[in-house]
């Protein structure tokens, strides 16, 4: 048999083509400018109030929620600077059924910045290498809440190495606009979310 190709070292991770299509552009502030107006939306969003210092999220954050009809839901995270830009750092897609259940969203590990604001979108899937098969079904969620396990990085030591070049690819693909709306929960190191 012949010797398997080595590797050219024309590209690594950092350069690699994209494989994931990335957010259109806007979706996420349409989507939350249409909730605030009152309008039926495919997703839906709550904030978080401006954090008054840097808060780890880390571990396995969950969502539960109660649903009535049946289909696939997406669930995001964001980090909301205060000009509106944001960061999808977690998210996760389920199928829904009737009833209470949850969903644990995946691993992660990321500090939000004092004054920053944590998002969350409930909805359709709609970006990301992700493949929908449309129930055609109405959702109706009710009762949503967010496990978060939370970290004061405060004393954090960090280590010796630079900065990953994969999180300016990472930061391209999933940076959208989302301006803040209304908070209504707050996260603290120590508290719940």
């Amino acid at each position: 048999p012949k010797a398997p190709p080595q590797p050219t070292g024309e590209w690594d991770m950092e350069n690699a083509p994209a494989t994931e299509r990335p957010a259109p552009a806007g979706l996420a502030a349409e989507l939350a400018e249409r909730q605030r107006a009152g309008e039926v939306a495919s997703s839906f969003f709550v904030w978080s109030k401006p954090l008054r210092k840097a808060t780890r999220v880390t571990g396995t954050p969950q969502v539960s929620l109660t649903a009535r009809g049946e289909g696939n839901v997406m669930f995001k995270l964001y980090d909301v600077a205060p000009d509106g830009t944001a960061v999808m750092f977690d998210e996760q897609v389920s199928l829904v059924k009737p009833g209470r259940m949850s969903v644990d969203l995946k691993a992660t590990d990321w500090t939000l910045a004092a004054g920053h604001v944590l998002a969350v979108e409930i909805g359709s899937i709609q970006t990301g290498s992700w493949r929908d098969t449309p129930s055609g079904e109405t959702i109706e969620v009710r009762g949503a809440r967010l496990g978060l396990a939370l970290d004061d990085p405060a004393d954090d030591i960090a280590t010796a190495g630079d900065r990953s070049p994969y999180l300016d690819t990472y930061l391209r693909q999933y940076t959208v606009t989302l301006p803040a709306g209304p908070g209504t929960f707050s996260v603290v190191p120590g508290g719940r979310a």
